[in-house]
Order: structure tokens, then sequence, then C-alpha cells
């Protein structure tokens, strides 16, 4: 098949607009052979739309396509005078070479030496006939469908045919092929009541795999094998794998080999291709693809009798590696993807929902944005349970790979739409309230029930949460978090709050700080040691010069009349760190004081910022820039949390870090309370030295500068308090952990 002319077109990714650089092209080169090929063949245009950093990536495409003599025209919006767009003629991808080799789309094309573009030319055919049997079950009639495939410009603007599929032989095979048909032993007579295996098969109805394998290892303790038949045995792998599947415990691994010996014990043999399916579903899970390939190249050799035959479900079983994260992985399963398209079986939800969770791992973009769009028209009833869910936010997940919002929004407000479970048992909160990850183990018995719905919406929810906040859509961040708590009966992870926290804190919004606090403790959320640090340094740390700036002008506006002179804001919000940065005698930029001349408002060798008392401007920007009043409550209702005594300095339910003593220490000295500064130093040391006790504390190394501010802060309380012994304490304290005294600094 020869390669179809392209017309590519680049766009601004720091403006998101379009431009009418395309017909542009067109129209100026009309006369270009290669043009008028092009449009002779209206239905078959192909255009491929890239994206590039800003306009110098964009002048740069243009002078590399002027060096290989491709025309184009550039968009230039008037009246600002802005490039915002080319587009090429129509040419052969060959012939831009390296040209475009600032966009996005080449590179991730040529990923890996390109081998992710050639998979990806190579699994698109498949993907189209993928879709088309698909729809075989439908009522379609196949001219039309033919028709709409041919006239198809494929995906990611690659033209794609079935490779000489015949259409209408394939919609007149049988709907109910037994390819298409999950086969299913016939179910035994009933077990007689109050025996291992009728309490066995009591715990497989209500999916409880604890109760199914003290059913199974009751029969082997109780000598009952005799009783048990092939669709026993089934079932119970078949608990187990599902087990598996959700909480992939090593237990459950362990539990099923000794079901499939005690099978090869007892000369028991599978004889359907239900039960060699589930065999094949063990031994992927162990690591064994060979073994399970060896089954499957048996079934098609006839060993286990003509009426078994390969189906969708021995080709899930085939999927379901956890873990499939490599290249090669993801090739293999391609692989059986085309096999599994040769025999006309059409692939099913947990097939599809593989696939796309290996190109996710191996990132492999384009390859996840042709399954998505492949996969988009999935069908589900009610009926499918939370597997609905799990599909869903699984899609969404890869969406936002891809970084793209609006198709993860479109997932989440699918899920929204779904009917939820009426099972209302509840999942441990302990597994609810995991605070190191959004992702939970549910248990096998309480997957379908209203808790696991809510998991998969919550995990959606918060993983596009986390894109907006990336990328500084904080506005849109929060009406999703709104929606969430109102979505969601499961409150917001402790996670997905520590999201908002390290954006505010970063910029200093010490009110909305203060809302997320108020959120977690009304929706019940602990707050945990990294969330506090993150409340009380924010309110102490001194900004960078760019906030710093930002501050200064915006309290210049609020009193224009009062005092400010213009060259002193000039200064504090200017370009030149060099000339804006006075420091701390520990060494670290304060932004603050650089117009003072004047005496300062707190002294010196101490840890606190210098501020002189004579200008006003810098006094006002002291104000919106330290918080000591709502440090010190931020560190009480830390104290409060972990059921800790602020007067014990020795109480171990609070172990002190030296951020937080820092920052604690500066706001008691900015409110005059040095006795309380010197409290929490020697908290510190308590505990470091509780911690560490035959050692130097490991903060030495790690945090030497925040502790020799400390230190600083000590001796400057001491000074205050006059206590000449403390100091001299202080002095020796900073000798044993190795440090320089402060007394040699003068």
């Amino acid at each position: 098949m020869s390669e179809a002319r392209t017309v590519f077109i680049v766009m601004r990714k720091d403006l998101q607009k379009g431009c009418h650089a395309t017909t542009a092209v067109i129209w100026k080169f009309r006369d270009d052979e290669r043009v008028k090929a092009y449009t002779d063949d209206l239905e078959s245009m192909h255009k491929v739309t890239l994206e590039t950093k800003n306009e110098a990536s964009l002048l740069k495409m243009a002078e590399n396509l002027k060096q290989k003599d491709i025309p184009f025209y550039m968009w230039v919006e008037q009246p600002e005078n802005i490039p915002t767009c080319l587009a090429t003629i129509p040419v052969m991808r060959s012939d831009l070479g390296d040209a475009l080799k600032n966009s996005a789309d080449y590179l991730l094309g040529q990923a890996r030496n390109g081998v992710n573009r050639l998979l990806f030319d190579q699994f698109s055919q498949s993907l189209k006939k993928a879709t088309f049997l698909r729809t075989r079950n439908k009522a379609v009639d196949p001219f039309l469908l033919g028709k709409s495939i041919d006239q198809s410009s494929g995906l990611g603007g690659l033209a794609i045919d079935l490779g000489g599929i015949d259409i209408a032989s394939i919609l007149r095979e049988d709907s109910e092929n037994g390819l298409l048909r999950r086969e299913r032993s016939p179910a035994p007579l009933g077990p007689l009541k109050d025996t291992q295996r009728y309490l066995m098969y009591k715990a497989i109805h209500r999916k409880d795999p604890e109760g199914v394998w003290r059913g199974f290892d009751g029969i082997l303790k109780n000598n009952e094998w005799r009783k048990v038949t092939e669709y026993d045995i089934i079932r119970v792998i078949q608990t187990l794998n599902m087990q598996y599947a959700f909480e992939r415990k090593p237990e459950t691994l362990r539990r099923l080999r000794a079901v499939r010996d005690a099978c090869k014990k007892n000369k028991l043999k599978f004889t359907t291709i239900w039960a060699l399916n589930e065999l094949i579903r063990l031994h992927i899970a162990e690591g064994q693809h060979e073994e399970a390939l060896s089954i499957k190249n048996d079934i098609d050799s006839g060993t286990y009798g003509p009426n078994v035959a390969v189906n969708v479900h021995t080709y899930a079983a085939l999927f379901s590696d956890p873990a499939a994260e490599s290249l090669p992985d993801l090739i293999k399963l391609t692989d059986l993807f085309d096999e599994m398209l040769g025999r006309s079986i059409a692939p099913n939800a947990e097939v599809e929902k593989s696939l796309i969770k290996a190109a996710k791992k191996v990132d492999e973009f384009r390859l996840l944005d042709a399954l998505l769009e492949s996969t988009k028209d999935g069908n589900f009833t009610d009926d499918h349970g939370n597997l609905f869910a799990r599909y869903t936010a699984a899609r969404g997940q890869a969406y936002l790979a891809l970084h793209a919002i609006r198709p993860a929004l479109a997932e989440l407000h699918k899920l929204l739409s779904f009917r939820i479970p009426s099972d209302k048992r509840q999942i441990p909160h302990a597994l609810l309230a995991n605070p190191e990850s959004t992702n939970i183990a549910i248990p096998l018995e309480l997957a379908g029930t209203r808790d696991a719905y809510f998991v998969y919406l919550r995990s959606l929810y918060e993983s596009i949460i986390r894109i907006c906040i990336i990328r500084r859509q904080i506005k849109r961040a929060s009406e999703l978090l709104d929606e969430l708590r109102k979505n969601c009966y499961l409150p917001p992870t402790q996670t997905a709050y520590g999201w908002f926290v390290r954006f505010h804190a970063k910029r200093k919004n010490i009110k909305e700080l203060v809302d997320i606090q108020d959120m977690m403790l009304r929706d019940g959320v602990p707050l945990n040691e990294h969330i506090y640090t993150k409340f009380i340094t924010s309110c102490m740390f001194t900004p960078k010069t760019r906030l710093l700036g930002h501050i200064a002008k915006s309290v210049s506006l609020e009193d224009p009349a009062g005092g400010i002179h213009k060259e002193t804001c000039a200064q504090i919000g200017g370009t030149r760190k060099a000339n804006l940065s006075a420091k701390f005698d520990t060494g670290v930029n304060t932004h603050i004081d650089s117009t003072a001349s004047e005496e300062k408002s707190t002294p010196r060798k101490s840890g606190l910022p210098v501020i002189p008392k004579n200008i006003l401007l810098t006094e006002k920007v002291a104000e919106h820039v330290y918080y000591p009043s709502q440090c010190i409550r931020f560190f009480e209702d830390m104290l409060l949390e972990y059921n800790a005594k602020p007067s014990d300095i020795r109480d171990v339910n609070y172990k002190p870090n030296v951020s937080i003593t820092n920052a604690v220490m500066r706001a008691y000295l900015m409110l005059e309370s040095p006795v309380l500064a010197l409290r929490e130093f020697h908290r510190y040391c308590i505990h470091q030295r509780t911690q560490n006790p035959s050692s130097v504390t490991p903060d030495v190394q790690t945090h030497k500068r925040t502790l020799l501010k400390v230190f600083a802060m000590a001796d400057e309380a001491a000074s205050i308090l006059g206590d000449r012994l403390e100091q001299q304490r202080i002095e020796t304290n900073m000798v044993e952990w190795g440090l320089r005294p402060l007394s040699s600094n003068h």
C-alpha cells in the first residue's frame, strides 16, 4: 500500500488557538501538482495536527522546512502580528525527515528508535478489524458498513484497510458461534447439606474466597475427594483467580497451587474449555507464560477433543498478566490480539482493558490513543455491575496519561450516569482510609458493592484533580473536589488533599489552607505530619523574589497614599535577585530588607528575617508574608491531633521534625515569647537524642542550614532572657553534633 500524502499542521501549545493556515496553504499553492492530487480525492484527505512549544520553536520548524524546500504557509495573527500556526502542502511523511523534530507528535513517534511508531502502524489495521468485529452481532447492512470502513481515514491520520477481509462472509457467520460463547460444564447435582462441599458452595455464591478455601481444605482433610467433580474444582480455581486479580496476595497463589497439586495427586483431568481457561489464568499469574501458551496450543491441536475450542475468554486469560510493563511484553500482547482477530473472535472488555493498561505502562502514547479511540463504544448494561466502573476508570486513567482532561471527564460522566449497585455492604474503613495511595485492594466478596463503585469513582475524580493542579488550574480542581464531595459519599483521600496543600502552601495562601484543614476535619480525613509541616512552614517561610514582588505590588495598590515610594516597590519586585536579597546571618536570603538603612526590628544572629522599622512598605509586606499567630494555631492543632501535651516536651506521641521546629521557634520569637521558643528547641533536642542515642542526629547532614538557624534562634532567645548558662549549653550541644559554634562566627 503506497504512502498517502498528508497535510501537517503545527500549532503553538502556548496559545491553544486554531487558525486558517490549512485553507491558506491549499489556496496559495493550488497549482502545485501535489495539491492537485490531494484535492482530487476529497474523501481520502489526510491531516495530522501537531503542537509545538512556543513561537521560537515554530519559527525553527519554518526554517527547517525552507531548507528542505517544502512549501508551507505561516499564519500570522493580526493586528497582533503573532505567528500562531503553519501548515505544509500535502507531502509524504518520509519527505519531512526531521524538519518537525520539535513537535510533540514527532517526539512520541521517534521514542525508542522508532519502535513504537512501527508498532502503531502495524497494529492500527488490527484495531480497525476489531472495531468491525464488535459490530458483527448488530443489525448492520454489510454494504453500508463496508463503505464506511473503506472511506474511513483510519486512526492517527493513516489510511487503513481490512487486509482483504470478506465483510459479507463474516457477517453471514452465526453470531452464536461457539468461539464467541462462553462454554461451561453443566452444574452437578446439589451437594448434601452440612458437608464441606455444601459449605464450599455457599461461599462460592457469596464470593467469599476465604470460605471457599476452608471448604476445599475441609474436603481434603476429611477424605471427601471422591465426591468432588471437575465442576467443583473449576469454581474453586475461578474464585481464587478472581481474588488474586483484585487483591494480588501471594497467599492466594499458594492456595491455587495447592488446588492444582491436589488435582494432579488425585488424577483429575480437565476436559472443558472453561477449566482450561482458568488454568491458563493461574499460569499467567505465576509468570509461567510458556506453560499457558502450551495449553492453548494443545487446545488448537485437538488434544482435549473436537468440542474444546479456544474462545475469547482464553485470550482474556492470556492478557491477564499484571507484570506486562515492558515493550517486549506489549508486543507479545499485540501479537496475541492479531491472532485472536484472525480467528474472527471479537475482543471483550477484559482484553481491551489489559491492552490499554499495558500501553499506558510502557508509555506507547500513539498506540494508547488509538486503543482508546477504537474502544470508545463499549457496550455495557446495568447487569455488568462494577465491571463497567473498573473499565471506565481504567479508560479515564489512560486518557490522563495522554494529558487529555476532556475525554477523561467524559469517562467520568459515563460513570456518574451508571446505576449505583444496591449492595450496601461496606469495605473495611482501614482500606478506604489508606493514606499511602488512592488505589485500594478491594476484597473480592465486596467487589460488587456500592463502596467499590464509589472507590472507582473517587479514584478517577482524584486523578483528574491531580492533572488540573499540575497545570495550575486550581479553580477547576477545586470545583471537581466539590463535585467529588457531593457525588461520592466516600470522602476524598488524604493524598488528594495533600495536592491542594502543596499548591497553596507554595503561594502562601493561608486562608485556603485553613479552609482545607476545616474540610479535612469535617470529612474525617486524618492530617498527617507531612500536611501539618506544610501548614506550619507556609506561615513562616520567606517567599521567592517573584512572589514577594507580587505581594509588594498588591500592598501598594491597597494603600497608594500610604507613603510608599515607587523606587522601593520596584526594588522589591524587580528581576535582579542579587540586588534584592539581604541575608540572615545564617546565610539564608530574605528578600525583605533590600531598602534597609537604619535600625532593624530583629536582632543579629537569629534565624528571623531582618525587617526594617522605618519603611512603611516593608512593614506592610511583612504582614502578608509572615503569619506567626496562625503558625502557632496550626501547631497547637497538630499537637491536639497527636494527643500530645504542649507543656510536656518529652511526650512520645509527637516527635518534632526540624522544619516544624524552625517555623514554630521563629513564630514565637516574632510574638516575643522567647521562653516558648526555647521550649520547642529543647523538645526537638530531647527527641533527637532519644531516637539517635549513640550517634550524631541525621539532620546534621540532611538539614544542616535549617539546623543552624534553629540553634541561632535558641541562642537569641537565651540572650533575650539573659541566660548565659543556657547559651553555653547550646554551644556545647552544637559541638557534640559536629556543628560550628556560634561564638566562632562573631
